[in-house]
């Protein structure tokens, strides 16, 4: 009889212990997964967890359910995840701005990116449009540079928003051609891209996939291109880097993360189902028409990247005195 209670015991916490062993011997997930999104439906981000969760859920048995929280440049949804339970069952599909941008910019952030989220997959990769108002006088980034120079501080520059990557990438451009332009912040990449068309401003950095119309159409002109190479959608516009600013490049990186602290195992099995996913042609396709291209990378992959990018991004920010609270 004085047995029992020591049994009850060890009984009682061997059921308690069994989802955290069965997570980690491969029976997870057996419930559906929340993939949070710090934006509002219908942007980019939005689009791309849409894509990538549909997939997902394929590859894993069981439903994941994107989570919009917008907010205050996407660093709302961001907190919300860092303070999850790390089982494997709250994600979040990041972008650059919110996982190395954001909190050298807001310094009263409630997390630490480092810190407080454990890396499972790069994803996907944009690059910006360097877009000037169609009456310009600037048919690519020489004469831009040129006009800037001999009007200092006369042109202006818009942006989607204070600490957006397209405001980022102004200050990096800026930063790199000892040129001076004035910032034009808007609420979102859409009526930047609205003010260029419209020749309200004279130049922005726009997301490829919303300025497309727009250039094709003539109502802008794209003069450059942000990333390493030439977009398969412009080939014809070269990047900044070929332009004469050789060591420019920014674009808008996609990746997820879960909680700090989240089981390896799970992480791995998070991990390999998203590389199926990205591995397939259809995905791809779809996603190549939107300017986006995939870029699979492992948890250390993305650990690496990601500090090196927040490293990059503090010395812009720190140099240019950008601080938005």
């Amino acid at each position: 009889m004085k047995t029992l209670p020591a049994i009850s015991l060890w009984t009682a916490l061997a059921i308690a212990a069994m989802p955290a062993a069965q997570a980690q011997s491969g029976a997870y997930p057996t419930r559906p997964i929340k993939m949070v999104v710090g934006w509002s439906p219908g942007g980019a981000t939005d689009l791309l967890a849409r894509m990538v969760s549909t997939e997902l859920s394929a590859q894993l048995g069981q439903q994941v359910v994107v989570d919009n929280r917008p907010g205050a440049n996407g660093t709302i949804g961001h907190g919300q995840v860092a303070a999850a339970p790390a089982d494997g069952y709250t994600l979040i599909l990041a972008t650059n701005s919110t996982y190395a941008i954001a909190e050298h910019l807001y310094k009263s952030l409630p997390y630490r990116h480092e810190r407080d989220f454990a890396p499972i997959s790069l994803l996907a990769s944009s690059p910006l449009i360097l877009a000037v108002r169609p009456t310009l006088e600037a048919g690519g980034v020489k004469e831009l540079l040129a006009l800037a120079r001999k009007q200092p501080g006369r042109l202006n520059i818009a942006s989607g928003g204070n600490g957006s990557t397209s405001h980022l990438a102004a200050e990096l451009f800026m930063s790199q051609t000892g040129i001076s332009m004035v910032h034009v912040p808007y609420k979102g990449g859409g009526p930047a891209n609205n003010a260029v068309a419209a020749g309200e401003v004279d130049a922005a950095f726009l997301d490829l996939g919303v300025a497309l119309p727009f250039a094709s159409a003539g109502r802008l002109k794209a003069i450059a291109v942000t990333g390493a190479a030439r977009s398969p959608l412009l080939p014809e516009v070269p990047t900044v880097g070929e332009s004469g600013v050789p060591s420019f490049e920014s674009t808008t990186n996609f990746a997820l993360f879960a909680p700090a602290g989240t089981p390896r195992p799970i992480i791995d099995r998070l991990h390999q189902a998203v590389h199926k996913v990205l591995a397939g042609n259809d995905l791809r396709d779809r996603l190549r028409r939107q300017g986006v291209e995939i870029v699979d990378g492992s948890p250390d992959e993305l650990r690496r990247a990601a500090s090196a990018e927040s490293a990059k991004w503090a010395r812009i920010i720190s140099e240019r005195r950008i601080v938005l609270d």
